[in-house]
């Protein structure tokens, strides 16, 4: 586009971006070249840009980048100083890309090589094991230039030497350089182990024995290196001793060895230790001696600030690194996005974004991974929609892996966008990513939770025709497949797919048996129940309470609670369980259905017996039965008698079942009584009970007394008490109706006020 004339590059910043994206298109050097030079011949002003471009570029390691821009300056008579071609010679030694040492050299008149640029020449014709070149290259070394060859350079020279027997010859340049030879030759060896030891302890946080490793090391007598110190520093930091790492610190700065690693290493110690307070007058003592902070400096202290929760401290920080002229890098991104939840204002996940944006290096699939789970954590998935949407054509989805599709298919499911659940498998589908059992069961599930139990059925059938799948399709995939069979009440597609789990040798476990026992209950089919108990048997898998509870259940909703008693004796009998309140519920509730009040009376007592603590659902379950019976007098007795035993407070479900077993007995003054003593008690009623109370007080001929019932529902001028708030009344135009048959200009002054209310 800048050689069409249709966009411009920003200085040195836009080479450094276009020559990053040659690099990550594979272009060749040569290639890169040509393109360089087409692009000045259409823009020449970026020829300034374009000399400033090597020292960038070695400041931030991209030493593979250099060579095409030097050749492109050389060609264009505007050679870069010697000292970018000594820095680039130095990059290149510690690549150890000897080859690229000698090729940037040879593009030099020998005349200019610094003495520098000769030692780097002697070290790599060392590494190649030509003594003759490294000979060579010292003699051209002025006298007293020793200081140019690093100790461990001159150690591996002299280990060349000896290895060929020419050792004297070697020590005499040495001597006339002013270089001091080691007894020990394999020093570079000796702190190469020392570093990987004393990391080593540090893993198990051992650091008695990573001290006397490095103790040891100076005592030895070896040339000591700044790396060393910091890899001992990181020690004394990972095991949290952060005195002795002030100790290794000051020791460092006598000895000029500290450095931006250094400062950022216990600064890690600082705030790892909470103590901010240090951490920044550190930062500013690495100013004052003229090293700038990195993005790894402000990375700490943002990682800090986030752990602390400190949003505003957060932001601080970054627009502080923002201002230093240092932009957020993936890591940085990716700890702010750790600071987002379900709490965080829409303003932090923008900027978050909009830093992720402008982030130069490539989305990696860790950034985005956090993204997605940022996104899930603070239950925005429309950001997250759009977010797929933008990136869907960037190729990054070839590279996310099973289980993080897994969380963003369960994540929609849960949302019920089926659209998305279905876009994202397709997805990984077609990006041959290969799925796990997850991130199947996670399809299955958000399918199955959104009224789908066919299409789940069907994609679980798919997946056994891949060989590498079929291992995946498991007792839990399975078992969701039944569960929405279950609920959908499909007792022929439960059995279709358990049937179907026997051919195919998928084991089956105790809730695989309960789902399928709760579905024979709900759809009343208890007779398919003794078949699953005896298969249960037959594979020796062990009933668990769930599963007793279940039968009882079944047998309750069918009407046999005389076989529900029986289940409930074998289970006691067994004595692996001890029957729950679940259970006697069920079984009180099975015996309302038969109106067998005695039987529910034993119950009771069996129950309280028993140690279980009857609930409002036990008390709600009574006063059905005992109101049916025409016994509202015992129904009263025993709300009153369970709650002060028992410590209960009847809920608004009691209150409505003592309602409407006033009415049922026709007892309208005791049902308004009831009204009255429920609002004393501070119980809220609801839009069922207000309609409990209005269709029993019109089914008693008092329609306007329905009218005062209604009126208090939506906090009216009213004769009867009311509630702290509007509640409402469930089914309100059906009993307008009715009250319209005998009162209705009751009924149409209702309707008025209830529109002038709104």
């Amino acid at each position: 586009q800048v050689k069409k004339g249709k966009a411009e590059l920003s200085g040195a910043t836009g080479l450094y971006l276009v020559l990053t994206s040659m690099r990550q298109l594979k272009k060749s050097p040569s290639e890169m070249e040509s393109e360089l030079r087409s692009g000045l011949e259409a823009a020449k002003h970026l020829l300034p840009d374009l000399e400033a471009l090597p020292a960038t570029l070695l400041r931030d390691d991209a030493v593979d980048l250099v060579p095409p821009v030097l050749q492109v300056l050389q060609d264009l008579g505007k050679r870069a100083e010697v000292t970018v071609y000594a820095s680039l010679m130095a990059a290149q030694l510690r690549r150890r890309d000897f080859a690229g040492v000698n090729l940037t050299a040879s593009k030099l008149p020998e005349d200019v090589l610094t003495p520098k640029m000769h030692a780097i020449l002697a070290t790599t014709a060392a590494n190649r094991q030509k003594l003759d070149d490294a000979l060579r290259y010292l003699q051209l070394l002025p006298s007293d230039a020793g200081r140019v060859v690093t100790p461990s350079a001159a150690a591996q020279i002299m280990s060349l030497a000896q290895r060929e027997q020419r050792a004297p010859e070697l020590l005499e340049q040495f001597l006339r350089i002013g270089v001091q030879p080691q007894e020990k030759t394999d020093s570079n060896a000796e702190l190469q182990r020392a570093v990987t030891t004393i990391k080593a302890y540090v893993k198990n946080k051992d650091l008695p024995s990573a001290t006397a490793t490095f103790n040891r090391l100076k005592k030895n007598g070896v040339v000591m290196r700044p790396q060393v110190y910091n890899c001992f520093l990181d020690a004394c930091v990972q095991c949290n001793d952060i005195e002795a790492s002030l100790q290794l610190f000051e020791e460092m700065k006598q000895l000029g060895f500290v450095d931006v690693v250094s400062y950022n290493t216990l600064l890690k110690g600082y705030l790892a230790a909470g103590r901010m307070s240090d951490a920044r007058e550190l930062v500013q003592e690495m100013s004052c001696r003229g090293l700038s902070a990195n993005k790894v400096t402000y990375n700490e202290l943002l990682n800090a600030k986030v752990a602390n929760r400190d949003r505003v401290g957060m932001w601080r920080i970054v627009d502080e690194m923002l201002s230093a002229g240092l932009k957020a890098n993936l890591i940085t991104c990716s700890i702010l996005l750790k600071s987002l939840t379900q709490h965080s204002a829409e303003s932090d996940l923008a900027r978050v974004l909009k830093l992720i944006n402008s982030v130069e290096e490539p989305i990696d699939e860790v950034l985005f991974s956090s993204i997605i789970e940022a996104c899930i954590r603070i239950k925005k998935l429309e950001t997250l929609s759009d977010f797929i949407e933008h990136y869907k054509t960037k190729g990054l989805f070839k590279n996310i892996s099973a289980p993080v599709y897994g969380a963003m298919i369960k994540a929609f499911g849960e949302a019920g966008h089926l659209h998305q659940v279905r876009e994202l498998w397709a997805q990984l589908q077609g990006h041959n990513v290969k799925p796990t059992a997850i991130t199947i069961g996670c399809v299955v599930e958000a399918l199955v939770i959104n009224k789908q139990g066919e299409e789940a059925w069907q994609l679980v059938q798919d997946q056994l025709q891949y060989p590498d799948r079929k291992s995946m399709i498991n007792t839990v995939v399975y078992s969701t497949v039944l569960k929405g069979f279950a609920v959908s009440k499909r007792i022929d597609k439960v059995l279709a797919v358990y049937k179907e789990m026997r051919n195919n040798s998928i084991a089956c476990n105790t809730i695989t048996y309960n789902t399928m026992l709760d579905a024979c209950a709900k759809c009343g089919c208890m007779e398919k129940a003794s078949m699953l108990l005896e298969d249960m048997r037959e594979t020796s898998i062990d009933p668990d309470i769930i599963t007793y509870s279940t039968i009882i259940k079944g047998y309750c909703l069918a009407g046999d609670v005389e076989r529900a008693f029986s289940v409930l004796e074998e289970m006691k009998r067994d004595g692996h369980f001890t029957p729950d309140e679940i259970m006697y519920n069920s079984i009180l509730d099975g015996c309302t259905k038969q109106r067998n009040v005695s039987e529910a009376l034993r119950v009771l007592e069996e129950m309280k017996a028993s140690g279980i603590k009857p609930s409002n659902y036990t008390l709600s379950i009574l006063v059905k039965l005992l109101g049916n019976a025409r016994r509202l007098g015992q129904a009263m007795q025993m709300v009153e008698d369970l709650s002060e035993q028992h410590g209960l407070k009847p809920n608004i479900q009691v209150y409505t079942c003592l309602i409407h077993a006033c009415f049922q007995n026709r007892r309208f003054e005791r049902a308004l009584g009831v009204y009255e003593t429920m609002i004393n008690e501070g119980c809220h009623a609801d839009e069922k009970f207000y309609a409990v109370l209005a269709r029993g007080c019109v089914q008693l001929h008092q329609p306007l007394k329905a009218v005062e019932v209604i009126k208090a529902a939506y906090r009216l001028q009213s004769s009867l008490p009311h509630g702290p708030r509007v509640v409402g009344v469930e089914g309100l135009e059906e009993l307008l109706l009715k009250i319209s048959k005998d009162e209705p200009a009751a009924a149409d002054a209702l309707r008025s006020e209830l529109h002038g209310s709104h």
